[in-house]
């Protein structure tokens, strides 16, 4: 295909929107799908009038994704990281495999050729969520080590000292503005309605101007053309977290902060997408040929049950003596909701993971009488929530955001003293062997997108996931899942990821003093 032909076809089906759907579409269709599964034709007759569905759906998630991997809204360039490539070249032969290759199901024969499409689809989903794993640890490997073709200069540590030495201190970003060297800064919300954050104290006078604008003269050092990320934005739309208002939780400075929550958002609108057409497709592979659905109504509680077994059982293998008890509480241990059973499960299993592993290694003395990790049920009319407590020494409120990163990667006892890479190309013939070892080898230690991951899980259909930490006690993680099978699939499309990212310019060298308007 060529470059030109190739680009029509991303951007024909990108321009589409996606179908949003909910819990009780997909379980009423799935149901509907297994009690046509016996007749002659083994369901395909049934699966006809889905298999149009999806043939027109598919080619709209995969082209938005390709494009979203093009555009690459991250101020980080990941077209240079050899695995988000490979996973692009993955997306668009499944673009072209769908729209070019595949007839419509139309007829017996063209269903069967698009069902056999489906498997090759599947097949292909767990190699590409191994390449974005892989290609995240690959691009935080190049960002510690300072690569110039993914890094750009204003985040490299050079430039963010320089600012620092020739404003006076670290750039607080508002909506448009750059103000250096603010001891106390606050946010507040302009008469333009546009949140800004500054110093009252470092203004003399103020003024409201015509336009509604307020406008501060300075007796000191301000930069003459101030650092914008984009016009007439605020930080907070861009990324929508608190940490870009709150300086004491910066990386660095606010540049750092708000390319790291540009770059969080982007991720996590990738792994949402590739979270819903990976569900679309193997929901109906599964029904087709093993004869389940994959959204059905559970019992959360035994789902909790073997997630917590699993995950005690891979910490005594890790460790080599008896995990932490892991209790399980669940006042109402009867109750029924509709969810994706492995989703829930993989969300347990990391959760419960992590508490064994927080506490094995803060109370690394012990070789037994661990505290007890609790893990508590409860059901509400609108939720199903679960709580895991440890008591493995919590987190200072200076990194929890950071939990949340998908370029913090947990080091292992294996790989703790492994020194960084200058260049990607000398991790390229190892990646994925080192990568497939330490997923075997080292399962209790994360791979950088665990907790990020597991929130997006939860998200998905209209849940959450929330940590509270006390540091030098433990955490206490909080799983919300919807009730609700009307609860619809996230709705931030790639138009909005595009418009609302950060372009990437070069900073510009400030002045020794000017007038703030």
């Amino acid at each position: 295909m060529s470059t030109k032909a190739g680009n029509d076809l991303f951007r024909r089906f990108a321009s589409k929107e996606m179908t949003k759907l909910t819990l009780s579409q997909y379980y009423t269709a799935g149901r509907h799908l297994l009690k046509q599964r016996n007749s002659s034709d083994g369901g395909l007759s049934a699966f006809r009038l889905t298999a149009g569905f999806l043939h027109r759906e598919l080619p709209v998630r995969i082209g938005q994704t390709v494009i979203g991997l093009k555009e690459n809204p991250s101020p980080y360039d990941i077209r240079q990281v050899p695995q988000f490539k490979a996973l692009m070249d993955n997306y668009t032969d499944d673009l072209s495999l769908l729209a070019d290759r595949t007839p419509a199901p139309s007829t017996p024969a063209t269903t069967e050729q698009f069902v056999d499409t489906l498997r090759r689809l599947k097949s292909r989903s767990k190699a590409n969520m191994r390449l974005l794993a892989q290609g995240l640890r690959e691009l935080s490997w190049a960002i510690n080590s300072q690569d110039t073709r993914i890094v750009p200069s204003f985040l490299r540590p050079n430039t963010v000292r320089q600012r620092a030495q020739t404003c006076g201190g670290p750039h607080y970003y508002s909506s448009t503005l750059a103000y250096p060297d603010l001891s106390a800064p606050m946010a507040y919300l302009a008469p333009s309605g546009k949140m800004e954050m500054t110093d009252p104290a470092q203004w003399t006078q103020g003024s409201v101007q015509p336009d509604g604008e307020a406008k501060y003269q300075s007796f000191g050092a301000v930069p003459s053309v101030p650092q914008q990320w984009a016009p007439n934005k605020v930080c907070s739309e861009f990324c929508d977290e608190a940490s870009c208002r709150n300086p004491r939780l910066w990386i660095n400075d606010g540049t750092q902060q708000c390319a790291e929550n540009q770059t969080r958002r982007f991720f996590d609108w990738l792994y949402s997408m590739n979270l819903g057409t990976q569900l679309l497709i193997e929901d109906h592979v599964a029904i087709l040929d093993y004869g389940h659905n994959l959204v059905q109504i559970i019992q959360p509680l035994d789902i909790a049950t073997r997630a917590a077994h699993d995950a005690s059982q891979i910490c005594e293998r890790h460790y080599g003596f008896p995990a932490p008890v892991v209790k399980i509480i669940a006042p109402k241990s009867g109750v029924t909701t509709t969810y994706v059973p492995h989703h829930l499960y993989s969300m347990l299993f990391q959760l419960v993971k992590n508490a064994l592993r927080a506490t094995v290694e803060h109370h690394k003395n012990r070789r037994s009488a661990f505290p007890v990790i609790k893990l508590v049920m409860s059901s509400g009319d609108e939720d199903v929530s679960f709580k895991v407590s440890d008591e493995g020494g919590g987190i200072p409120l200076s990194q929890v955001d950071a939990i949340w990163s998908y370029l913090e990667t947990t080091k292992g006892p294996a790989d703790a003293s492994e020194p960084l890479p200058s260049t990607i190309e000398k991790r390229n013939a190892l990646s994925s062997i080192t990568f497939m070892q330490r997923a075997i080898d080292l399962p209790l230690f994360g791979e950088g997108d665990g907790l990020p991951m597991v929130r997006q899980i939860a998200r998905y259909f209209g849940g959450d996931l929330d940590l509270v930490s006390m540091e030098g006690v433990g955490t206490d993680a909080y799983l919300h899942l919807s009730r609700s099978r009307n609860a619809m699939e996230p709705g931030l499309n790639l138009h909005t990821l595009l418009e609302s990212s950060m372009p990437v310019p070069e900073p510009a060298r400030p002045s020794s003093a000017s007038t703030l308007a």
